[in-house]
């Protein structure tokens, strides 16, 4: 019977899933997405312990797993509340998930025993929380045990991994290693001796977390304390982002209830090391000052985020990466498509060719951009011409991509479901008037980045690049475009483009090529592009700049945006050959 009601409760409405679909979501929706992950996250630690147990020594001197784990249990008997929050919290679904991982061997990380070992300092928060005393070891790193959801001890002069000795007494947790002995107190705030405790944004149960060794998304991290001034930034910033995502409803794609966030993770994504994000919110290393953000399905709510510029490119980012959160739950619990890992697809928040599902991912987290920036155009707060551009923007391309999935993934009838629920919302959106001219700079910037992107990614075949030669060497007729289908060039390497945020806030005084084509002088753009190509020929970002001018120039010309990368497979060494080359693919 209790299996029976427990299906039951995993049975989602078909009107919960049309609300997902839709790319947004009533409270009543993301609650049942919750109650999936609990349940997801159950099935992974019982794997998790039976493989601990299946390893007597996978703790090593700290002993069997389950006796460990007895610990916890009676801990949520005295303290259910508190302890189900723990076990809800993104610290420990990413360690659950990264400890499974590991066990299968898809994953590294530390000792494998002080890897395992957290469970005791999980086993120890749990009784914490819930006010028992307990005594049993526990695993340092440079000295420090961490306490998920609580904070941080530290034994000074400690350094590599290491073992310490845990009593906790009626709240007082002493803590012995190397002969020596401290006393901290992890459930009161104003006890500092050893102890840094985790942070909430004020008034929230949102963690702003930099200690926790699993924050990041798989292999764990040293902590990384905030100094108190950019501590208070990011609390500022936090508290200016919810109120900017306070306005609309919540439930439609854009909207967010903040409480809904669990924990965000201060990181500057662009330093080396890790594994990959799911997504991020830039192409390639941005400016200083352009967002990037990161999800793992591991852990719901949670996001990884750099610092950002301003109060709105957070709450942009609270959104963006929510909507992965949502995603990942709805894959956890339905097969969308079936993915054959090809990373073949134009994505247009990416420097690279993508797979299925990274485009899915993408599709559904970009509908929630766009209508955060369609929810931003009457918000007083923020410059109208700013967010039209943005929303005109992001819904062409998010509705380009929506469409590749519907003609070439391999969906299944959910897939099919939400897909086509996306492409309703991003329907309707494309119908809502936006001032002309920003219109038309949004076309504009989406055509940039995809011409760019082909000379970036995307070559001709050997076949099509002799077809191509011969033809024009011998003045006869170009093959049809249509003729060959292009192939990757290769591993791609990171880029950023620039005229996006031109085409955005057109200069005043246009200086540069990419200034002067977004000012609309298309032969000043071509001739400071050409210059570049006389040095350059192969530079992609001045190709790319030389042929929307010239398919300006000449609307004629404008067909060779469709494939740009047969005028590349001609390799023009100087501008007037790129011309002649440019005049013959077009059919003039």
């Amino acid at each position: 019977m209790a299996s029976q009601e427990h299906e039951a409760r995993l049975r989602m409405p078909g009107a919960r899933f049309d609300e997902l679909a839709s790319g947004g979501g009533s409270a009543e929706a993301v609650a049942f997405l919750v109650r999936g992950e609990r349940t997801r996250r159950l099935m992974l630690l019982g794997e998790l312990l039976d493989r601990l147990n299946e390893l007597p020594g996978a703790l090593g001197a700290l002993g069997p797993a389950a006796p460990v784990w007895e610990l916890f249990a009676e801990a949520a008997e005295a303290a259910p509340d508190a302890c189900e929050t723990l076990l809800m919290s993104p610290h420990m679904g990413c360690w659950t998930a990264h400890m499974v991982r590991r066990l299968h061997g898809t994953t590294g990380g530390p000792p494998l025993w002080a890897d395992a070992g957290h469970l005791c300092a999980i086993s120890l928060t749990a009784r914490i929380l819930a006010g028992l005393d307990v005594e049993l070891d526990v695993p340092l790193r440079d000295g420090g045990l961490s306490l998920p959801t609580l904070g941080l001890v530290r034994i000074g002069g400690l350094q590599g991994y290491g073992t310490a000795r845990a009593r906790l007494r009626s709240g007082d947790l002493h803590l012995t290693s190397g002969g020596r002995t401290i006393l901290v107190r992890p459930l009161d705030e104003a006890w500092r001796s050893h102890w840094t405790p985790s942070r909430t944004f004020a008034g929230t149960s949102t963690w702003l977390d930099d200690l926790d060794p699993y924050r990041d998304l798989d292999e764990p991290v040293s902590p990384q304390p905030l100094s108190g001034a950019e501590a208070e930034r990011w609390q500022r910033l936090f508290t200016e982002a919810a109120a900017i995502l306070e306005g609309p409803s919540p439930e439609g794609p854009g909207g967010l209830r903040v409480a809904e966030v669990r924990r965000i993770v201060p990181a500057d994504l662009a330093e080396p090391g890790g594994p990959p994000r799911t997504a991020s919110s830039a192409p390639g290393p941005a400016p200083t000052d352009v967002l990037v953000s990161a999800t793992t399905s591991d852990a719901f709510g949670s996001m990884v985020v750099s610092r950002p510029p301003d109060a709105l490119a957070l709450a942009e980012a609270m959104v963006h990466e929510f909507q992965h959160s949502k995603l990942g739950a709805l894959l956890h619990l339905f097969p969308l498509l079936h993915d054959d890992g090809a990373e073949i697809h134009y994505a247009p928040w990416r420097p690279d060719p993508r797979h299925t599902t990274g485009l899915l991912h993408g599709a559904y987290a970009f509908t929630g951009v766009t209508g955060f920036w369609r929810d931003r155009m009457t918000d007083p707060g923020v410059d109208p011409g700013t967010a039209a551009f943005h929303f005109a923007l992001r819904r062409l391309q998010t509705r380009l991509i929506v469409r590749t999935l519907l003609t070439r993934a391999r969906l299944t009838a959910p897939g099919t479901r939400l897909l086509r629920g996306l492409a309703a919302t991003l329907d309707g959106w494309l119908r809502e008037p936006v001032a002309p001219r920003t219109a038309e700079r949004a076309r504009a910037a989406a055509l940039s980045h995809l011409v760019e992107w082909r000379l970036r990614n995307l070559r001709c075949d050997e076949p099509e690049r002799i077809a191509l030669a011969t033809a024009f060497a011998v003045g006869g007729t170009p093959p049809p475009a249509g003729a060959h289908q292009p192939v990757l060039a290769g591993p791609p390497g990171p880029w950023h483009d620039p005229r996006a945020r031109l085409y955005r806030d057109p200069p005043l005084t246009p200086a540069g090529a990419d200034a002067q084509l977004v000012a609309e002088a298309p032969r000043t753009a071509q001739d400071l592009y050409a210059e570049t190509l006389r040095r350059s020929p192969t530079d992609p970002h001045a190709l790319s700049g030389w042929l929307l001018a010239e398919a300006v120039l000449t609307p004629a010309h404008r067909r060779l945006l469709a494939r740009p990368e047969r005028l590349s497979a001609l390799a023009p060494g100087t501008p007037e050959e790129l011309r002649e080359a440019a005049a013959w693919l077009a059919g003039a």
